[in-house]
């Protein structure tokens, strides 16, 4: 097998383990905002709750060929679950081709200016170094794939998500500057080149960035612009990309989610709603523990002996909700979830930054920390 064909082979198992993970995620984004376990019970239509058998559960294919309906009861398979397999598929590839390019380039050319190749064959390329850099962002890939669906459904980025990741961009910074781990010269030529200092910076201005903007904004209007999910996934992506990379993100997701807003209002888009609306809706996972406890056998007692102070914080909750609808100038207008957009923008920089006028990238930053 030539150099050329077992590196498309990997490319391509690279895409299907990111397909099959993907169809996990699909789980996660379903299961995890509503305090559902992501083990128990098994995947199973939710029309009819049959179990989904292996054959029907094969990423991206069996919603192709049970052209995107339930064997059993033929109700309607939304193609985001396909979707997110596919987008996962991708983003897994990319990420393969982005960690190995510069290692696979070099088998079967001549090198040039007469310097011996640092490798002559297959067996001498650092595979455990390409393996781990390319689990670390697998893993950071996939978690901003879960949270920008979630906050899609719900405009809620629930901390469990982000907070595990910051610290994991951390950990990556740390692992993948590490003589005694990684084979030298593995990362030569890897952007963003995050040291531990940068991610560390990153994540605090990160953070800070947002909880400015959030304090102006209420200060000039007297509501809520922002959410606290925006603010740790900012300094996850801090973490992850450095700090540098802020600066991109910050200006390139504001830019894209004003146009998606936009073209959102235009043409009636349903991430595009009344801010009202949303303040409205309970968490879903305050949702999920009420409808868990109106199933239990002691269910009857517990609604019979609800609190006076529950009582009352429901009827504030509902004069709240009440006075939000009568007053147009007190938490209305439309919101988009900025999330979507923050995760957008660090994908492009994480794949194309290298490739971004230096003004833009900012990657003469990256060399001297």
């Amino acid at each position: 097998m030539s150099v050329d064909l077992f590196y498309y082979v990997l490319t391509a198992f690279a895409f299907a383990l990111g397909a099959v993970v993907g169809s996990f995620l699909n789980v996660v984004i379903y299961r995890v905002p509503a305090g559902l376990s992501v083990v128990r019970p098994g995947s199973r239509c939710p029309q009819c709750e049959t179990p989904i058998a292996w054959y029907d559960n094969i990423p991206i294919l069996s919603w192709l060929l049970l052209r995107a309906r339930c064997r059993h009861c033929e109700v309607k398979i939304p193609a985001r679950y396909a979707l997110v397999e596919l987008l996962m598929g991708v983003l897994s590839a990319g990420l393969w081709v982005k960690v190995s390019w510069r290692h696979f380039a070099i088998l079967g050319e001549p090198w040039r200016m007469g310097f011996p190749p640092p490798v002559a064959s297959l067996e001498q390329l650092p595979w455990g170094s390409l393996g781990l850099a390319f689990g670390l962002y697998f893993l950071f890939i996939a978690m901003l794939v879960v949270i920008t669906f979630v906050d899609l459904d719900h405009y809620l980025i629930p901390h469990e998500f982000t907070l595990p990741t910051i610290v994991g961009g951390v950990v990556a910074a740390l692992v993948l500057n590490s003589a005694s781990v990684m084979a030298p010269g593995s990362m030569i030529g890897f952007f963003p080149p995050v040291s531990v200092s940068m991610s560390l910076i990153g994540l605090v201005v990160g953070a800070l960035v947002v909880i400015a903007i959030f304090f102006l904004y209420f200060a000039a209007r007297g509501v809520e612009g922002i959410g606290g999910g925006d603010v740790t996934l900012m300094a996850l992506m801090g973490a992850w990309l450095g700090w540098p990379a802020l600066i991109f993100i910050f200006f390139a997701a504001s830019v894209q989610g004003l146009i998606a807003a936009g073209l959102g209002t235009l043409f009636g888009a349903g991430f595009v709603r009344d801010s009202r609306d949303i303040l409205a809706e309970e968490d879903p996972r305050e949702l999920a523990r009420r409808e868990r406890e109106a199933a239990s056998p002691s269910a009857d007692t517990h609604q019979t002996n609800e609190t006076s102070a529950d009582a009352a914080d429901r009827a504030t909750r509902n004069d709240e909700v009440g006075q939000g609808e009568q007053d147009e100038d007190e938490g209305g207008g439309l919101a988009v979830p900025f999330g979507p957009f923050i995760v957008l923008a660090g994908l492009e920089y994480f794949f194309f930054g290298e490739f971004l006028p230096t003004y833009a990238s900012m990657s003469y930053l990256y060399y001297g920390f």
